[in-house]
């Protein structure tokens, strides 16, 4: 009796949280329909992903879900995967003298990244082609998302930050 006592207790103080503003639902599946995100995840792959049900406590490095929140991202139905690489208050740009994106001026380490776009092409807002892009500080609550195949992704480069209340689903590992 002591003993289920005991494992009650744990149990209930386990499920108490730290007061986080972030809830995290069930997983769920989730078949990818693009090429943006690869090497990290393939064309028709199918990725789990905890859903969000409260508000998403952004990281950069996170691979989300988002719902197009309209404007330039198009009134799509189908969600878009994507990598948080900037987070509400940071300055993101590129590229520095070694072609690398910055955050708040230093380098961002992108070892996920197999297929960059091209460095001599001119910034374009209409065309997600170009990797260099006007130095974008992020507005509070929103996230500045991309693909991991940035030649191959329309993403915040062109389109714009995002705000977090689009993210819907984070990828579990």
């Amino acid at each position: 009796m002591r003993r289920l006592m005991v494992l009650l207790l744990v149990m209930a103080v386990a499920a108490c949280g730290d007061g986080d503003a972030t809830e995290t639902g069930a997983t769920e599946q989730f078949t990818q329909g693009g090429v943006s995100m690869e090497p990290t995840v393939k064309a028709g792959q199918v990725v789990t992903a905890r859903t969000v049900t409260g508000t998403y406590e952004a990281r950069r490095g996170d691979v989300v879900l988002i719902r197009s929140p309209g404007g330039l991202w198009g009134d799509r139905k189908a969600p878009l995967l994507k990598r948080v690489v900037a987070i509400g208050g940071e300055t993101i740009a590129c590229c520095d003298t070694s072609g690398k994106l910055t955050v708040d001026g230093k380098p961002l380490a992108e070892p996920y990244v197999a297929e960059d776009a091209s460095l001599d092409e001119p910034p374009n807002p209409n065309y997600c082609g170009p990797r260099r892009f006007a130095a974008v500080t992020v507005p509070a609550d929103s996230v500045f998302v991309m693909g991991d195949s940035r030649a191959r992704s329309n993403d915040s480069r062109c389109a714009g930050p995002v705000p977090v209340s689009s993210v819907f689903a984070v990828i579990v590992d």
